[in-house]
């Protein structure tokens, strides 16, 4: 018995060894084709064959609700998600983007009224009853990583113990890690910025108004918008809140909180 146990147990150690093994792997600066396989490949075999990754702003994109979006969940309810506009009350969404607390749907779902219940019932109906939605932070974007449970994994109290959803919160570090490399090597794309573009960003990134920034730089505040308007065309972006999110995401720009260091432009 003790040798069978023995044996179990050296079992189970080379089983983690391989499995932190490979979320390193997933830390690691890879292609992003690589890397995206590997991450589709790490979830399956933790029994998650059907997830959603997302990182953005902190407001999303109306217009553009999946942009950046990794995601398995099915094609028929991405659409149905995008043309009715459900971005507006998705609550795993609000809830991603102001705690940091893990979110059961199947609890969640319970308590839900209106509009809100409403939105899980159409979410059944593409199979995607009960999960888990783990809140992402990375700069100043904000995202989840969900998870869609198989029926053997539907209650959240038998979820809690389930071996594969704590190695899913293990998972979360070497996840951000990896996400920052993928930022990190599209940048050369985002380079085009001007110092004084990157400093008004900072400032906006700092919960300053134009005027403010106006104040700051000794420019007047129709200068700042301009950059600011200059600033959210380079990025691609769809508003200051979106622009600032991607610029530090890019570390186009300096945390908010330490004074910038770009060189003067007068």
């Amino acid at each position: 018995m003790d040798k069978y146990n023995a044996s179990a147990s050296a079992s189970k150690q080379a089983e983690s060894a391989e499995t932190l093994t490979t979320f390193m792997s997933l830390a690691k600066d890879i292609h992003r084709c690589d890397w995206e396989r590997l991450l589709k490949k790490t979830l399956r075999e933790l029994g998650f064959a059907r997830f959603l990754i997302s990182l953005g702003p902190a407001r999303p994109d109306e217009k553009d609700p999946l942009s950046g979006v990794l995601t398995t969940f099915p094609k028929q309810w991405l659409e149905h998600y995008c043309r009715n506009g459900l971005v507006e009350i998705d609550p795993i969404l609000k809830h991603c983007r102001q705690e940091l607390v893990p979110y059961f749907w199947s609890a969640e779902r319970r308590r839900a009224r209106g509009r809100s219940r409403r939105f899980w019932e159409l979410r059944e109906q593409y199979g995607l009853r009960n999960g888990l939605s783990i809140p992402l932070r990375y700069e100043l974007l904000r995202g989840t990583l969900s998870v869609a449970f198989d029926d053997v994994q539907a209650a959240e109290q038998t979820a809690v113990f389930d071996p594969a959803v704590s190695q899913l919160f293990m998972l979360v570090p070497y996840l951000l890690a990896g996400i920052g490399h993928q930022f990190q090597n599209s940048t050369p794309e985002r380079q085009g910025l001007t110092p004084r573009e990157m400093e008004c960003l900072y400032w906006a990134s700092a919960g300053k108004t134009s005027w403010e920034i106006s104040h700051i730089l000794t420019r007047s505040e129709r200068t700042i918008d301009f950059h600011l308007l200059n600033a959210r065309r380079k990025l691609g972006s769809v508003s200051r809140q979106q622009a600032v999110g991607t610029a530090a995401a890019y570390r186009l720009i300096a945390p908010a909180g330490g004074r910038p260091c770009y060189s003067r432009q007068r």
